[in-house]
């Protein structure tokens, strides 16, 4: 096992030994970098050390400054078309009928017409609160659309908001 461990220790010395710069430029590996899918592209930076550098180079902020502004206003876009839909969902709702007044009858009514309008009724009234559940469910299910939108573009903003005080922080200290 230890001839085993040598060996293995010095492959992979042989390995880390050519910088990662003469395998692929420095240009290609931005645009590489610029177009992994990461909400946080500051993860990217535990790699090694020459992705911690690539990752605040001016080159890679402005491409991740375009992806995110694109990817920003495309979850934007989705939250106010949900939006829309949810006020268009309200605005065309069916209305609730309140119970109308009945106009009084003769003194001659029937307790069996009683009986049957009484039912009636009743069958009216579990059928409007049955119209009116779906309605609740639909705009339940629209609101927690429009609140996972609203979150992911929360999120999205934050993790761009990181991204630029680091970068900020790292352009400040290597002016100096």
């Amino acid at each position: 096992m230890t001839i085993m461990t040598r060996k293995r220790r010095r492959m992979m010395a042989e390995a880390t030994a050519e910088s990662p710069s003469t395998v692929l430029p420095e240009e290609l590996m931005i645009e590489i970098l610029s177009r992994v899918e990461s909400s946080n592209p500051l993860q990217l930076r535990c790699v090694c050390k020459w992705w911690k550098s690539l990752i605040v180079d001016p080159q890679f902020v402005k491409k991740h400054l375009n992806k995110s502004f694109t990817d920003i206003t495309d979850l934007a876009s989705k939250a106010m078309d949900h939006m829309n839909s949810f006020e268009m969902h309200l605005i065309h709702a069916p209305a609730v009928p309140q119970d109308e007044e009945e106009e009084e009858e003769n003194d001659e009514d029937d307790d069996d017409d009683d009986e049957e309008e009484e039912k009636q009724s009743m069958m009216n009234l579990v059928a409007q609160l049955d119209n009116l559940l779906i309605i609740v469910r639909s705009l339940k299910g629209n609101l927690e659309t429009i609140k996972v939108d609203m979150q992911a573009l929360k999120d999205r903003m934050k993790c761009l908001e990181n991204f630029l005080q680091i970068y900020l922080k790292n352009a400040t200290a290597s002016s100096s």
